[in-house]
């Protein structure tokens, strides 16, 4: 009989839903656990737009963000906002969906999922292991308020195992696999001459990428565009706004008045993969996934300011490993873009430090993990 495993994650958060939906798409294709997705939102009291409202307005406020960012590391909050999740979570419905299920392990990608898998534990509702996936490039207290309960941690780096341990966690129950991500996407990659040629560009001068963060909440990025195209520095620069289309109007405005033509501004693409695969360099907010992914594809990094607390901690740990430089205010941008193309040096050693990182196929390692611990009992 197949082992049963539960990978839980919740809608507002993005990365958590990518990670798990990730980890699933790699054992569905394995096929050798029953394997069930839960978006724990769909359980809760409160509405998942009523969370996304919620959190959308706190990362869009920098002084907000990081306010609630030092409440996520005190344990007093820390247990509160357990008993919070679990009251707003259980239910019979979902209940009745653990005990039909009834889970051999449950994978977290949000702390909200490793309550409800504890306490259903404690209560005799279930009985299986716990693994939590910590999906940044740091921890809060969230992620380990309940760590008595967790059977593995996965975490993205060994910074992130480091700290764990100074929490008094268990080192043996900590494991450095990275951030979950969907290898398909790279490893079909178009080629870089139709790549070229699908976005008219000619391989005649380096190709910077630029990722405006997506969102209304980044505007202030405009900014930082125009101090880097208004140098018009001999590069071909793609700039991708996502869902911004204001910000997208905006950028092309200014390109056509002042006759800039190096310039490709994008929407939203699901052809990202393929994009950085033809790129020298991405200029990007701190955000996780976007970081997780020029990690994979050894891309370095210019990272200019983000709003989310969180994503101070990652642009820490991407200076600390030298994957990234990082930079405050639009004009030491344009600078920095400038030593980089004067130095190639400064691109080549982020490229080098990159190729030696091994934290990855982190899907793969979850999945012999859990398949040789299964096969040991």
């Amino acid at each position: 009989m197949r082992k049963k495993i539960l990978i839980g994650y919740t809608e507002y958060a993005i990365g958590d839903k990518s990670a798990a939906l990730c980890i699933k798409k790699y054992f569905d294709e394995k096929d050798e656990f029953e394997v069930m997705l839960v978006n724990l939102s769909l359980y809760s009291k409160y509405s998942t737009h009523f969370y996304n409202n919620i959190f959308n307005f706190i990362n869009k406020h920098e002084r907000l963000s990081k306010f609630v960012y030092g409440l996520a590391d005190n344990k007093v909050i820390g247990k509160l906002n357990r008993r919070f999740s679990i009251k707003s979570c259980d239910n019979s419905k979902l209940r009745d969906l653990l005990i039909n299920f009834n889970p051999d392990l449950i994978i977290a990608t949000h702390f909200y999922v490793s309550y409800i898998a504890g306490f259903y534990n404690s209560l005799g509702i279930i009985d299986c292991k716990i693994m939590t996936v910590i999906t940044n490039f740091s921890h809060h207290e969230w992620w380990t308020v309940n760590k008595d309960e967790i059977d593995y941690y996965v975490v993205a780096n060994e910074m992130v195992k480091e700290d764990l341990i100074q929490n008094k966690i268990d080192e043996n129950k900590i494991f450095t696999f990275g951030i979950p991500i969907d290898k398909n996407l790279i490893s079909n990659l178009q080629d870089r001459d139709f790549i070229l040629k699908k976005y008219s560009i000619k391989d005649d001068k380096p190709i910077y990428l630029f990722f405006a963060g997506g969102s209304v909440g980044y505007d202030y990025v405009f900014d930082y565009f125009k101090a880097v195209v208004k140098k018009r520095y001999p590069i071909n620069l793609i700039f991708i706004c996502g869902n911004n289309k204001n910000l997208k109007a905006k950028c092309e405005d200014y390109l056509l008045k002042n006759d800039i033509r190096n310039v490709i501004v994008l929407g939203f693409t699901k052809d990202v993969f393929n994009i950085m695969s033809i790129s020298d360099l991405v200029i990007t907010k701190p955000g996780v996934n976007t970081l997780n992914e020029c990690i994979e594809m050894k891309k370095p990094c210019i990272l200019i300011p983000g709003i989310k607390a969180q994503e101070n901690y990652n642009a820490k740990f991407m200076t600390k490993k030298h994957y990234a430089i990082k930079v405050r205010g639009a004009n030491y941008l344009a600078y920095k873009v400038k030593l980089s193309l004067e130095y190639p040096f400064i691109i080549n050693s982020m490229k080098n430090k990159l190729s030696m990182n091994n934290e990855r196929d982190s899907c793969k390692k979850i999945y012999e993990l859990i398949l040789d611990n299964f096969s040991k009992k």
